[in-house]
């Protein structure tokens, strides 16, 4: 068998895995709020310190990473996997009268495993693909997550229609953790640049400042998703599983087709033009967040805030102009990839952590979304001004 061969059906066998591993992470993802109110009955304040062990392995994750340093990054990805499917475990035997911390703690191991799986999917994508066209590469690999995404949404809203119970959901996402586990296993990895110490694993040069400056930024703009927006819909608006996997779906199917445009944009405009747009497009959005739900009707306050979460969900993919830019600024030095985008997802983190709190406290004390929202607003703004620093 020629090299080229094998190599592509090596490549194969990892997209494979990492689609299982996207569909687990998507699905866990996706019921993530439901299950913080509907079954351990957490208010807004809990609800955004839970984002304290959720993002904290952000950046436990980098340290992970070195000591696990003789891994490369398709090890690295079976690991990761184990560990989510190890958090879900123990998350599906808690109910109500669970406490914080053994919440937190189910939080946390699961959470480690899917941010290190973060990193390593870029990583292997920077590293397979020729430097002209990483952009396309990664825009193609974030459509297959969306794929899986999609999958997992589609099933969780027919399964809804039947069943409420939370128990087959997680079920569902161990077993496919550990299908995708097994298989990244049993894959013969391709050779990615080896890192001989722990040192390798954390780069802080000046050269990279700008992208470090960024990714703290969209670290607030992250849990104005991931967090505020998913709470909009679940607690203020009152909808259940089965409409946000609708929502989701919907966000999911659009989604196959604008990430490989989103990938041939950054190639064709640049990583500067679209970061721009990325900011521009989303404080729109954090103004449609802050004030639908008290102005609209309550039906129309559900399509507007829906509609948005949408195109929130859709606009996250352009976060791949800063993955394509570290790597073109690393230039020569392809060593420096997998560590500056784990350092990078690191720094992301500890702002992700900080505005999961403070704005749980916000919504808590002014009673409602508008200023969690905007003062994320102004972090997305001051992303758009520091990416024409870009190079």
């Amino acid at each position: 068998m020629n090299d080229g061969l094998r190599i592509r059906r090596v490549m194969v066998a990892v997209l494979a895995a990492l689609f299982l591993a996207q569909l687990g992470g998507g699905v866990y993802d996706m019921l993530f709020s439901n299950y913080m109110s509907d079954v351990l009955h957490l208010n807004a304040e809990q609800r955004g310190l839970m984002e304290l062990p959720r993002e904290l392995p952000g950046v436990l994750s980098l340290l992970v990473m070195g000591a696990l340093f003789f891994l490369n990054e398709v090890r690295l990805a079976a690991v990761s996997v184990l560990l989510a499917a190890a958090g879900t475990f123990f998350m599906m035997h808690l109910g109500s009268g669970a406490g914080l911390w053994a919440v937190s703690l189910c939080v946390v191991t699961a959470s480690l495993g899917l941010h290190i799986l973060m990193g390593t999917v870029d990583s292997i994508v920077m590293h397979t693909a020729r430097p002209e066209n990483r952009s396309l590469r990664l825009g193609q690999m974030r459509a297959l997550g969306t794929a899986a995404t999609l999958v997992g949404a589609l099933a969780i809203w027919l399964k809804w229609k039947f069943n409420d119970d939370f128990a087959w959901d997680y079920l569902f996402i161990i077993i496919v953790f550990i299908v995708s586990a097994l298989l990244l296993f049993c894959i013969k990895s391709p050779e990615f640049p080896r890192r001989k110490s722990i040192k390798e694993n954390f780069i802080l040069r000046r050269e990279y400042a700008v992208y470090y400056g960024i990714e703290t930024l969209h670290g607030i703009r992250k849990q104005l998703y991931m967090t505020f927006g998913y709470w909009l819909l679940v607690n203020t608006l009152q909808q259940p599983p089965g409409r946000v996997a609708m929502i989701v779906l919907c966000a999911g199917v659009i989604g196959l087709f604008t990430q490989p445009f989103i990938g041939w944009s950054i190639k064709r405009y640049g990583e500067k033009r679209v970061t721009i747009f990325d900011s521009i497009a989303l404080s729109v959005l954090c103004l449609a967040y802050a004030f639908a739900p008290d102005l609209l009707p309550a039906h129309w306050a559900v399509a507007v805030v829906g509609c948005c979460f949408i195109l929130d969900k859709l606009l996250f993919a352009m976060g791949m102009a800063r993955t394509t830019y570290i790597a073109r600024i690393c230039g020569e030095r392809k060593s420096d990839i997998t560590p500056c985008i784990y350092t990078g997802i690191a720094i992301n983190h500890v702002a992700s952590i900080a505005y999961g709190i403070v704005g749980g406290i916000i919504w808590t004390s002014t009673g409602g979304p508008q200023f969690v929202f905007l003062t994320g607003g102004l972090a997305v703004v001051g992303a758009g001004l520091l990416a024409r620093k870009m190079k």
